[in-house]
Order: C-alpha cells, then sequence, then structure tokens
C-alpha cells in the first residue's frame, strides 16, 4: 500500500514538475512582450483610386471642367498618429467557448501605422502600407471574468505570443498590409465628407500573406486631419494559423474559426503639394 501511496506521489510530483517547465519554455518563447521598435510604415502608394469613368461636370455640361469658385486645395498626404499617446488602435475579435462558457475576446495594440494620399482637386484617394506591431497585442475577455478562473487573461497572450502568432519572434513581430487597390470613391467629395469605400490589398501574418477587402468609413475632417474605421473577417486557416488547447479536457471548448479584424485611426497632414 505504502509503495502505491509513494508511486503516486512520484507521479504527481513528475506531473507537476512537466507543467511547470511546459509554462517555462512557453514563457521563453512569447519573451517579455517588449516592442523591438516602433512602428514606421512605408510612405509609397501603389494603388490607384477605383472611381469608374468619373469626371467633374459644370453646370453647362462641359466635362473635365472645375467650378472657379472652388479654391484648390491640392493633394495632401496624411499620417496615422500611432503609439500610447495616438488615437488609433488595431484590434481582433474572436469567439470562444471557455470554462463552458461563450466569450468574446478582444485583443488590441496602439502600434499602428499608415498613410493616406488624397487629392481633393482630382477627388482620388491612395492609401499606403500599413504597419501592426501585433507582439503589443494585449486581450480582454469581454464576457467572462477571468479574475475568478484559474487561466487568465495574460496567460493568454503568452500563447498567442509563443504559438498562435508567434511574436515572440523578431521575424513575426510585425504584420503588415500592403493596399493593391481602392474602389468606391465617389466621382467628387470635399473636405466634411465621410466616404464609404473597399480596400483591397496584401495581409501578411507570421509570414503568410493573403489578399483580403476592408471596409472603410473614411472621414474627411478638416485638411489637417482625417479619421476612419475599416474591418474585415478573416479565416485563421489563410494564413496557417491553428488554435492549440482547444476541445478534449482544455479550459477552452472551442475557438471560431473566423476573426474580425478592426483599424481605428487618425491621421494628420504630414505633406501638401499641388497648389
Amino acid at each position: 500500500m505504502k509503495k502505491l501511496l509513494y508511486a503516486g506521489i512520484i507521479v504527481i510530483a513528475v506531473i507537476a514538475v512537466v507543467a511547470v517547465g511546459y509554462r517555462v519554455y512557453l514563457g521563453i518563447l512569447a519573451g517579455d512582450g517588449q516592442i523591438t521598435r516602433e512602428v514606421q510604415a512605408e510612405r509609397t502608394f501603389g494603388n490607384d483610386t477605383d472611381t469608374g469613368d468619373a469626371a467633374d461636370v459644370d453646370t453647362n455640361g462641359n466635362s473635365d471642367a472645375v467650378d472657379e469658385q472652388e479654391p484648390a486645395i491640392g493633394t495632401i498626404q496624411y499620417g496615422v498618429t500611432s503609439g500610447e499617446s495616438g488615437d488609433s488602435r488595431a484590434q481582433f475579435l474572436i469567439r470562444e467557448v471557455i470554462f463552458g462558457r461563450e466569450n468574446l475576446v478582444e485583443g488590441t495594440t496602439r502600434q499602428l501605422d499608415g498613410s493616406f494620399l488624397i487629392d481633393y482637386d482630382d477627388h482620388s484617394v491612395r492609401v499606403g502600407q500599413f504597419e501592426i506591431n501585433v507582439r503589443d497585442i494585449r486581450t480582454r475577455s469581454l464576457d467572462v471574468d477571468m479574475s475568478q478562473e484559474r487561466w487568465s487573461d495574460g496567460e493568454r497572450d503568452v500563447v498567442i505570443r509563443a504559438q498562435i502568432l508567434q511574436s515572440g519572434r523578431d521575424e513575426f513581430e510585425f504584420s503588415t498590409f500592403n493596399p493593391t487597390g481602392v474602389s468606391g470613391v465617389p466621382e467628387s467629395f470635399e473636405i466634411g465628407d465621410t466616404l464609404n469605400i473597399v480596400l483591397t490589398g496584401d495581409l501578411t501574418i507570421r509570414g503568410v500573406t493573403s489578399s483580403v477587402d476592408f471596409d472603410m468609413e473614411l472621414v474627411l475632417e478638416s485638411e489637417d486631419m482625417i479619421s476612419g474605421t475599416a474591418s474585415t473577417t478573416v479565416l485563421w486557416e489563410d494564413f496557417n494559423i491553428t488554435i492549440p488547447y482547444v476541445g478534449g479536457n482544455s479550459d477552452i471548448n472551442s475557438v471560431d474559426d473566423s476573426v474580425e479584424l478592426r483599424l481605428e485611426f487618425t491621421a494628420i497632414q504630414e505633406e501638401r503639394s499641388g497648389i
């Protein structure tokens, strides 16, 4: 009987050591979550506005005429305000079932940078590269109080950096979105308008690139500033990403196959030309 008791104690001790060792291993892969640099997206604009066969028409029906009373604004380049002091952020939203309860998980980082080139005279919109530091993402559970459970949002962050996005590795710290086209821009717009456009481009996550469409609301607040939101839904498998510890005896019973990506941004004038 004593031998069985000792054997049981040894087995429990080995399991505990393995569990602790595995957590240490994940912690090494995840790193401390500190970023290596601030985001800085490329200021290049290779995409064109798709406005169909739009042309300015004056009140006499003459094509390509410009209203003489309309002041020229020219072309303005805007840069996204990034970092903790900025008004911009990137997010993901995904549903899971954890501890037998449905939960919406929100991941957020303010390490987001991008740019826009808007021609107010020829009415065109071009969008530059966006860069996101995914290592900086921190999650929170919106429906389940994790402080009352044996698992925490912080532990989820470790798993994301170590295994899901692998952003603890320097080569996967950043995600980029390179626009290839803009559609839905109206034939004419001015300061104060809100543009509902579709932004198509190549999204790269963990070294895998897939084409996605963002639905974007772009608010032309002033010559000095624009703001907006953008959203899309992607499948994990499009980026060869799998979610570990799901199902079976895991605390996480299931995770959706798709994830919603959101951008909220404010961008201020960086350069101006054409006037």
